[in-house]
Order: structure tokens, then sequence, then C-alpha cells
């Protein structure tokens, strides 16, 4: 822990590259369909494999920024370890 009692970030991969936009898509959908059908994905990097593994409850945030002419748009979710989703209330 630091000084303020907060437990530091760590960085376990961060990687930026140009891709086109059908590269991109494709991506996201991989991530997607692990993530529906395995609850999870692996990011590959060279020899290194970083494996990613939600838990069922997700905070999620969108954001849509411009500066100037620049775009960014990003998403993020966030989860804590072993935490499950509320029980949906169903209707027979």
């Amino acid at each position: 822990m630091n000084e303020a009692g907060k437990v530091p970030t760590q960085i376990i991969l961060k990687h930026k590259e140009q891709q086109g936009l059908s590269d991109f898509a494709d991506v996201l959908e991989m991530i997607a369909k692990k993530l529906r059908e395995e609850g999870q994905f692996v990011f590959m990097q060279g020899e290194e494999e970083v494996q990613v593994k939600p838990s069922q409850r997700l905070k999620v945030e969108y954001e849509y920024s411009t500066k100037g002419d620049k775009h960014s748009f990003e998403i993020e979710f966030d989860w804590v370890e072993g935490e499950t989703g509320p029980n949906k209330m169903g209707i027979k």
C-alpha cells in the first residue's frame, strides 16, 4: 500500500497500434464472442499471454469526446473478483 492507504494500480498490459476499422471491429467481435462463450479472453503479445476473466457483475463506462479534429471513444469495464450479478426478477 502507498502512503494514502490505497493499493497502487498494477498495469498488466498496455498496447497501442494503428488498425483499420474492419480489423478493429474483428477484435471487438472476438472479445465479445469469447466473453459470451467462455467468460474470458486472452491477449497475446509475442510470447506473452494475459488472461482477462471478468466476474459476472461489471461496471461499464462509455465515453465519447472530441478535441479539435481528434475524436475518442472509450469503453471501460471494471469488476471485483468473485462478484456475481443480482438475481433478476422473472415472471411465470
